[in-house]
């Protein structure tokens, strides 16, 4: 399998993530949402899942189209359905770890403030998601240059994820989102199914 070992050791450290996650969930209960219901009777919730696999594409489809890859990846179809699987499932925990780690501290601060408690939450997870994008992620993936705008189309599609959990505990829904954008762009990174795509995208636009 041509998955990088480091790969492998940081998917070790989502599991501790996701089982002290799913172990201490009575106390990540508390950080979420007060106003948490089920979402089958909520009809904004079909609104937020919606919009959350528009962000989703969106930002794979930039992706594919726009990065520039200075390398083709060795991975085989096998790898790719495993990357995505593990690490749509483990990465996310990891992600929710430091969403409830922020909420944490934003009930400290402003105990009766839900919005400050979610907004706590998100600036740990997008602390995290950046330091391990810029430190690990580009040290591993094959070589490569992000279209400038990506960070903003990531940035709104990770809110929408962590807004989801907060709010509604949609805990696979997100979980196959990361695996789908996982699917695309290391796939894009490790085979050249876009590539003709791209080049016509980017002809066009001059």
């Amino acid at each position: 399998m041509a998955i990088e070992t480091s790969i492998w050791i940081y998917w070790l450290f989502c599991a501790i993530a996701m089982l002290l996650v799913i172990g201490k969930r009575e106390f990540a209960y508390p950080l979420l949402s007060p106003n948490l219901s089920s979402p089958q009777k909520d009809k904004h919730y079909a609104i937020a899942l919606i919009l959350g696999w528009i962000a989703t594409f969106i930002a794979a489809t930039a992706y594919v189209l726009f990065t520039r890859k200075y390398e083709t990846g060795n991975y085989k179809i096998v790898d790719l359905l495993v990357f995505s699987f593990s690490n749509g499932i483990l990465e996310q925990f990891m992600f929710i770890f430091w969403l409830l780690l922020g909420c944490y501290l934003g009930k400290l601060y402003a105990p009766s403030s839900p919005k400050l408690i979610f907004t706590f939450g998100y600036i740990s997870y997008a602390i995290f998601s950046g330091l391990i994008h810029a430190l690990f992620w580009v040290t591993v993936l094959p070589h490569h240059e992000p279209v400038t705008l990506m960070p903003v189309a990531l940035a709104v599609m990770s809110l929408l994820w962590m807004w989801l959990f907060w709010r509604y505990q949609a805990l696979l829904p997100i979980i196959a989102m990361h695996a789908v954008i996982d699917l695309f762009t290391i796939g894009h990174l490790n085979f050249t199914w876009f590539e003709s795509l791209q080049s016509s995208v980017q002809s066009l636009l001059g």
